[in-house]
């Protein structure tokens, strides 16, 4: 269990990917999925005329990190209690999930009831990889990510994101063009799973023709997207790992690292562009578990409170 919780949370270590699938065996092999309700998608230039930019409106963006991104959670309690409702929220990757939920309806107490019933085996519907083997025709991953999307479409009660009482972009990336896309519209589930997909982990969902991976790839804190979509004012969460905290000690620590230096110029940028940016405290040098959602809720939670006065002033400016 402990070794699969590592594999699912560490990302983008494509060593210990291969090594793993070689251990797990087969699976049922099958394209990338397909469904009939695809989320549709605003570009990376969204129409001006999109009824997103129709009012000044305030953005919460929830970055991406695993585990950490249980934080949000804490934060999200805060804002609840002091009246704050964002108008838009734009989620990436573990963001997505949180930010998807919120955008239904679902109060702080909901989410963080909701989150003590993930789990690793959750994630893990395995499936055979493309391992460059002529004999074997396996997937673009290890793990397909299905499970993940039902779980998500049973929380908002399959509701498309349009029909979300909040507004919600999930952001994903385009595999092909590297662009960040921002899912709007259609199915709730498949929009977090293409948020969600992290490369050589997941199976790039394809969606409308295009195969989609994680959108922390290419917008891991997506600030610049939420202003796109029209957000005069913006909140950002920002739970991604940092460099700073790594202990390098193998070949798989090194491959993080680079990710994770490589996606934190894109971030620093993004960050700047923010009205305000909460930074939980999550202090870790290793990739956290499920086990670990209490704290981190508690540490996003204080976070919350300590820019308190700031929140406040985004309240009293709030059309």
């Amino acid at each position: 269990m402990r070794a699969a919780n590592r594999l699912l949370l560490l990302g983008f270590a494509s060593l210990l990917v291969v090594a793993v699938g070689c251990i797990t065996g087969c699976a049922s092999l099958h394209e990338s999925a397909r469904i009939d309700d695809p989320p549709r998608f605003e570009t990376s230039q969204p129409s001006p005329n999109s009824n997103m930019v129709s009012k000044p409106m305030v953005a919460l963006v929830l970055s991406g990190g695993s585990a950490r991104g249980f934080a949000h959670l804490g934060v999200i309690k805060v804002l609840e209690e002091i009246g704050l409702k964002p108008d838009l929220i734009v989620g990436v990757s573990a963001g997505s999930m949180v930010g998807v939920g919120y955008a239904s309806g679902m109060s702080a107490q909901q989410l963080i009831d909701a989150s003590a019933k993930l789990d690793t085996l959750l994630m893990m519907d395995w499936t055979m990889p493309n391992l460059g083997q002529p004999i074997l025709r396996g997937e673009l991953g290890f793990i397909r990510g299905e499970r993940l999307q039902a779980f998500v479409n049973q929380l908002v009660e399959n509701r498309s994101l349009q029909a979300l009482p909040r507004k919600i972009a999930v952001i994903a990336t385009d595999l092909q063009s590297g662009k960040p896309v921002a899912f709007t519209q259609g199915n709730a589930g498949m929009a977090v799973r293409a948020s969600s997909a992290v490369p050589g982990v997941f199976v790039p969902p394809l969606i409308l023709g295009k195969l989609y991976v994680d959108g922390q790839v290419s917008s891991p804190v997506p600030v610049a997207m939420a202003r796109m979509l029209g957000a005069t004012t913006v909140i950002a969460v920002d739970v991604t790992f940092p460099p700073e905290q790594s202990v390098i000690s193998t070949t798989t620590s090194v491959l993080f690292q680079s990710f994770t230096i490589a996606t934190q110029r894109i971030k620093d940028h993004e960050l700047r562009q923010a009205t305000l940016v909460i930074r939980p405290e999550i202090n870790s040098s290793s990739q956290l578990g499920f086990g670990d959602r209490v704290w981190i809720i508690d540490a996003g939670e204080k976070a919350a409170r300590n820019v308190l006065p700031e929140l406040l002033k985004i309240l009293q400016n709030q059309p």
